[in-house]
């Protein structure tokens, strides 16, 4: 459902900008030169934005069949997402508190997943396993009739 919006061309202008710095002589425009500035910060953010990205769908993928109980927390996470889809752009100020944000937010997710799953597997489905092989009832073998009272006898045994 997510990815991220970054553009491989910015990376040709950057590679072309410096072919152009080394060919003296040569005018570099002033956003080109910009861009080739500012490269170790877009790939530092693009590494980071899809490092999350890959991490969110790893944690939202061991949530157990309880969505349900999880969705608030979900919606919680994607809210914190929504400046990096609406707002923010490559070149925005604020983009180090957001990646912040979202990698607390994701971290408290994060570990909830983990203590719910954790309460699935070892108290859950641990006692449901322990009740479905309790046996409730003494059933007579298989063809054989027996009255109500032998039945009675057989359960109290």
């Amino acid at each position: 459902r997510f990815h991220v919006n970054f553009d491989w061309e910015i990376l040709q202008l950057v590679r072309e900008t410096r072919c152009l710095d080394r060919m003296q002589g040569q005018e570099i425009p002033e956003s080109a030169r910009m861009i080739l500035l500012q490269e170790m910060k877009f790939k530092s953010y693009n590494h980071e934005l899809t490092y999350f990205l890959k991490e969110y769908r790893r944690i939202t993928q061991n949530i157990k069949p309880i969505t349900a109980l999880m969705k608030p927390h979900i919606e919680n996470l994607e809210f914190k997402m929504r400046p990096g889809l609406v707002i923010l752009t490559w070149t925005s100020m604020n983009i180090e508190s957001y990646l912040e944000e979202i990698w607390k937010e994701l971290d408290r997710l994060e570990m909830l997943v983990l203590a719910i799953n954790d309460l699935m597997d070892s108290r859950i489905d641990a006692n449901l396993k322990v009740v479905s092989n309790v046996l409730l009832v003494n059933l007579p073998d298989e063809g054989e009739l027996v009255s109500l009272d032998e039945f009675v006898d057989m359960q109290e045994r």
